[in-house]
């Protein structure tokens, strides 16, 4: 093999192209990868989705079977013989393991922790905070299984490094600000309301799912419009049933007039550069790439000091506030504070650019080039 040029071919699982920010994220890098020589199939259970226009053309996109993908994954590897299959999310770290362990072919694997593999789930739902132990077991073991983790956050690399001293893990920053998101601050948002301009507007973006805790997020809204006016953004989707459990909360509380939905957006940074405030509630994160979105644009923030990178990126509050999840009255107050005090816009743009697509590639490259350089000598040597 050629010194630093190891991993000529590279497959890179996810679980669809319908757009979450772990398959846009690993779509760009690995449109990064065939701009920089190397050869790439995209493996994907279900292979449609708004993602796919943004693949490069000489990516090849293998569709696994949807009934069996760990089969298909496995036959994938014994025909194609890659030097490294590459999970791009958590979610997909499972099936990754399975067709690993199916197949004839010694190939490299490497797993991007995507997300923290510890997640705070609060005392009142004893459920799946039990259930959480378990999984929690479930996805060291996976982390164990790899030759090489990338890690999405130093916090992350931390805690599998506690987990796993023996692991090699490397911790490289997504390529959040892209061309296209930056270009996107420019574009034209059709506003949800027609009047009140000088109010000052709050955003957060996520999926809906308890991970974001939105409900968390409306009831210190609600807090907030007691001592003054507001309005609430909050961009993204999820199903019916999680959108009409958001949209009634917000009723419940009386503030559906001054919070408004959305849906997801491809110009996320338009509604951020207008914003005054970006609030993120989550109850985990692995990279916060809507946190670090809204820095680039210069919006000031209020976070929840959970697991994942918004302490890290937030200097432990030196550049936003942090509160601990699951505390409305606390977030409350962070963010009437917050609206009352006046950032250096460049100070937090400067905060987030590590998290450039610029050189993101290359050095995911540099990583899994030696990653499959020691497999191959340790291969070579038995």
């Amino acid at each position: 093999m050629t010194p630093g040029l190891s991993a000529r071919r590279i497959a890179i699982l996810l679980e669809s192209l319908e757009g979450g920010g772990a398959q846009r994220r690993m779509v760009d890098l690995a449109n990064g990868f065939v701009a920089l020589g190397r050869q790439v199939d995209l493996l994907v259970a279900r292979p449609d989705g708004k993602l796919r226009a943004r693949i490069a053309r000489s990516i090849k996109i293998v569709a696994l079977d949807h009934d069996q993908p760990a089969i298909g994954l496995s036959d994938y590897l014994d025909r194609a013989d890659p030097d490294a299959l590459v999970a791009g999310a958590a979610s997909v770290h499972a099936l990754a393991v399975k067709g690993i362990r199916r197949s004839a072919r010694r190939v490299a694997l490497v797993l991007r922790a995507s997300s923290h593999p510890y997640r705070y789930i609060p005392w009142t739902l004893p459920r799946p905070r039990l259930i959480e132990y378990v999984r929690r077991r479930l996805r060291i073991g996976r982390y164990a299984v790899a030759d090489l983790i990338i890690a999405v956050s130093s916090d992350i690399e931390r805690t599998l490094r506690t987990a796993l001293p023996d692991a090699r893990i490397v911790t490289i920053q997504s390529p959040v600000l892209t061309e296209d998101f930056l270009a996107g601050a420019e574009a034209q948002i059709d506003w949800p309301w027609k009047d009140g301009a000088d109010v000052p507007t709050i955003v957060s973006v996520g999926r809906f799912a308890m991970a974001k805790d939105f409900p968390t997020l409306l009831r210190a809204f609600a807090l907030l419009r007691r001592q003054q006016e507001a309005r609430l953004v909050i961009i993204g989707d999820g199903s019916a049933r999680e959108r009409s459990a958001l949209a009634n909360l917000a009723g419940r509380l009386g503030i559906a007039g001054d919070v408004a939905f959305p849906g997801e957006s491809d110009i996320v940074a338009a509604w951020l550069r207008r914003a005054d405030l970006f609030v993120s509630s989550s109850l985990w994160e692995g990279s916060a790439g809507a946190l670090v979105e809204a820095l680039a644009m210069g919006c000031p923030v209020v976070a929840t000091s959970s697991v994942g990178s918004a302490r890290d990126l937030l200097e432990d509050g030196g550049i936003g506030r942090l509160v601990p999840p699951r505390d409305p009255r606390r977030m409350a107050r962070a963010m009437i504070e917050e609206l009352r005090t006046r950032r250096d816009s460049d100070l937090l743009k400067a905060a987030v650019a590590p998290y450039s697509s610029e050189g993101r590639a290359a050095d995911y490259l540099a990583a899994i080039d030696g990653c499959v350089a020691d497999v191959a000598a340790y291969m070579d040597g038995k």
